[in-house]
């Protein structure tokens, strides 16, 4: 047995999920995403919404609440250390999920992300 298949296995199902958590699914599900089984689809779409914790590496944390996959429109609910809190739409991204609204972008791609606001940038990530 090749010592790589039940990685990809994992990697293969991480990503699927990955998607059906982060990603709006009109927005960014790829065009093969019919080959999808069924029930795999169904259970993606009623997902609820989840929270997650990002550390970024310039000290700065926040929560990130995304919409479930069946919102008709995507957004993020961040909400920073000092209790800021803010809502972004989604917005179009052809790689990863993107949120922005006035001077502040959230863009995501697996656990990682990229907190911008007004001009300043920081990388972040989530064990979640």
């Amino acid at each position: 047995m090749n010592p790589l298949r039940p990685c990809l296995a994992l990697a293969l199902a991480f990503a699927v999920g990955t998607l059906a958590t982060h990603a709006h699914a009109a927005d960014l599900m790829p065009a093969d995403a019919a080959t999808v089984e069924p029930a795999a689809a169904e259970a993606a779409a009623s997902a609820p919404a989840k929270s997650f914790a990002y550390h970024c590496a310039d000290g700065t944390k926040v929560t990130a609440r995304f919409s479930s996959p069946d919102q008709p429109d995507g957004f993020v609910d961040l909400t920073l250390a000092d209790g800021k809190a803010v809502t972004l739409p989604q917005a179009v991204s052809a790689d990863g999920g993107r949120y922005t609204k006035d001077d502040i972008e959230f863009w995501i791609k697996g656990n990682g992300a990229t907190l911008t606001i007004a001009g300043k940038a920081t990388t972040c990530e989530t064990k979640d």
